[in-house]
């Protein structure tokens, strides 16, 4: 019954599969900053060979900044969600023997 089971939703795990492979690499896309840093070097290099003048510079580095700023947001947004105060918090438990004089102090033990 398994099997068939199995056999029957094949097409539908498969295709769970793929999209949860879609979400993580769009995941990855949105979270990854190092393609705007390489956009800046980029837009640094075409200033210092005259290929961009300073009005398009800024203006380009203003909206790159921007997305970089929203990356960064979006970042500690996810740090925060893992990193709440109950899934952070230690947990002390205590307890021992119940036996009266189980715990000594230093210099006591025989």
């Amino acid at each position: 019954m398994f099997l068939l089971d199995d056999i029957l939703l094949a097409p539908f795990t498969g295709f769970k599969f793929i999209l949860g492979q879609i979400q993580k690499m769009a995941d990855r896309e949105l979270n990854d900053d190092t393609v705007i840093k390489e956009q800046l070097l980029e837009l640094q290099m075409r200033l210092e060979l005259d290929e961009i003048s300073e009005e398009e510079y800024k203006e380009r580095e203003t909206e790159l900044f921007a997305r970089l700023r929203v990356i960064r947001e979006r970042q500690l947004g996810l740090l925060h969600q893992v990193h709440t105060a109950e899934s952070s918090s230690i947990v002390i438990e205590s307890g021992g023997d119940e036996e009266e004089g189980a715990f000594w102090e230093p210099g006591e033990r025989e």
